[in-house]
């Protein structure tokens, strides 16, 4: 087994090591593992892999980029899911993982055109995906209750009587 494989192998230990980690909910370790999985393998190969490591490479760099994303997810850091599932993307832009995560994470920062867009093109590859069909209707729900305070903030705002005080220098001009 030569240097190359033997960092292939202990960047894959690594990722097993993180998806152990989480499913105890020991999210801090999850992510160290995670981590270290990366720095095992993104530079993998230096500047110009044989095509076969890059491939292996680039599977195994997706799953870890999309497992911080659930961790951090399950952390409510929504900014590093999103930095984290655009990596994903990035390596692999028919990923469905990341897509969603990427559609959850603009959801919950506020972009919701941009979930909603990103969360259909799930929901159209997987439309039996429950939590894709959750995740938009939470989405839909938070933007209707954002138009409805916005709606109620400005309701009569421009319907109201004059006041006495502008009413009376109405009547002086």
């Amino acid at each position: 087994m030569n240097n190359t494989d033997e960092t292939f192998k202990k960047g894959v230990e690594y990722r097993l090591a993180g998806n152990e980690a989480f499913k105890k909910a020991d999210f801090p370790e999850a992510l160290k593992n995670y981590h270290h999985a990366l720095l095992h393998l993104r530079t993998l190969g230096g500047t110009n892999p044989p095509a076969e490591l890059k491939n292996k490479t680039n599977e195994e760099l997706v799953k870890i980029y999309n497992n911080m994303a659930a961790v951090l997810a399950k952390q409510d850091k929504w900014e590093r899911v999103l930095k984290n599932a655009i990596e994903a993307n990035k390596i692999d832009e028919s990923n469905i993982k990341a897509k969603f995560r990427m559609g959850q994470a603009y959801g919950r920062l506020g972009n919701t055109d941009k979930a909603i867009e990103l969360l259909n093109e799930v929901k159209q590859k997987n439309p039996t995906d429950e939590l894709v069909k959750q995740e938009l209707t939470r989405i839909k729900q938070e933007e209707k209750k954002g138009q409805e305070q916005v709606k109620s903030t400005y309701w009569g705002m421009f319907d109201r009587k004059p006041s006495s005080s502008s009413s009376s220098k109405q009547a002086k001009a």
